[in-house]
């Protein structure tokens, strides 16, 4: 049994209507309609941290020797756990605290 909406005469219209920032206006009548907003690009809240991700063939072999894979796995978690709390630390939400960040984090 098929499902959808079979009003609509192009259902990649009505995924983008699902989607998107369209909002219900009520009309008179059985069915209202939807109008699209206006997109409106926000500036906060944004990452300003830069750095690197950890991969994780950084750490199988170390100058030239090979490092079991259980133990180079935990080394990149530990990395990667620290590389994700720097990031999310780096988070800002307004002008204030972006100044902030960047005084402290100045190279």
């Amino acid at each position: 049994m098929a499902t959808g909406n079979f009003n609509m005469d192009d259902p990649a219209k009505q995924e983008q209507i699902r989607r998107g920032p369209h909002e219900y206006i009520a009309t008179a009548g059985k069915h209202g309609t939807y109008v699209p907003r206006p997109f409106k690009q926000q500036e906060y809240p944004k990452m300003l941290g830069k750095y690197p991700r950890p991969e994780i063939k950084d750490f199988l072999n170390v100058n030239g020797v090979e490092i079991p894979p259980a133990i180079a796995r935990e080394r990149y978690e530990e990395a990667f756990k620290r590389w994700d709390d720097l990031m999310t630390a780096s988070v800002v939400h307004n002008k204030t605290q972006e100044v902030q960040w960047l005084k402290e984090n100045a190279a």
